[in-house]
């Protein structure tokens, strides 16, 4: 009977963590657009793009394209609006008539912006880019303008915008590996080690009695990762390692 109820707790937490996300990372785009980071989160339903901007001027991101010249693009055109638009040839670029972008979040932090949007991964619009929620590649392309302005214009030449940074980005499955953190001495008697992998930094560790209780709601780091479990009665436990990346699950025996 114990072992069932484990198993159907493991169950409905895998229901709750299992869809997995796709993501760039956050990619800085080279000097002398270097003060323009971007990062991109796919899920089955969603895209998320962050931007983090200097406050004082417009900039744009083209999405799979090889140059500023054509594709789609999304670009920030002043203190509170982002701008869904079409590139094409020098001019500057026409506003979509469906803006599919919608500004969750937009701060300030001294002299840097931070905004925060979300579409569709495929709008039906003609002209946007379709995202899938797949690991893969895709091409970016990013300009911006030489002074202070939101007045859009063409970029190169004489125009404000300076540069345009284009390269492929792998998206990555960042999701939390089941297999990538440990857990010994398993079976403990008196206390284990949670290790995690080398790149995470911190967790949240969430372990659960048969009965679904969370007995253990402990903070751990990769230096400071032991877990007193000399409180517990012999049985078995989920062990739940909740991190910014994803979340996985272990058994934990306890003696």
């Amino acid at each position: 009977m114990k072992n069932f109820t484990l198993t159907l707790l493991a169950l409905f937490i895998f229901s709750s963590i299992s869809g997995q996300t796709f993501s760039t990372g956050t990619i800085t785009f080279p000097a002398p657009l270097n003060e323009y980071s971007v990062k991109i989160d796919v899920t089955s339903s969603l895209v998320t793009l962050t931007q983090i901007m200097p406050n004082d001027r417009w900039y744009s991101l083209a999405f799979n394209n090889s140059s500023m010249l054509s594709g789609d693009i999304i670009a920030f055109v002043n203190s509170t609006n982002i701008s869904d638009r079409q590139l094409g040839g020098f001019g500057v670029p026409a506003a979509d008539a469906v803006q599919s972008w919608t500004t969750i979040s937009n701060t300030v932090n001294g002299a840097v912006r931070t905004v925060i949007s979300t579409r569709a991964l495929n709008t039906g619009e003609a002209g946007d880019y379709v995202f899938s929620a797949t690991a893969g590649s895709i091409n970016l392309a990013a300009a911006r303008a030489g002074s202070a302005t939101f007045s859009l214009a063409a970029h190169g030449g004489s125009a404000n915008a300076v540069s345009t940074a284009n390269y492929a980005i792998t998206l990555n499955n960042n999701e939390f590996d089941l297999n990538s953190f440990t857990i010994y001495p398993n079976p403990s008697t008196s206390a284990t080690t949670i290790k995690l992998p080398s790149n995470i930094d911190k967790a949240v560790v969430k372990i659960y009695d048969n009965l679904g209780r969370v007995v253990k709601n402990q903070s751990i780091t990769n230096i400071d990762n032991i877990v007193t479990t000399s409180d517990l009665t012999t049985g078995s436990y989920l062990v739940v390692v909740r991190t910014d990346y994803g979340n996985a699950t272990k058994t934990l025996l306890v003696e």
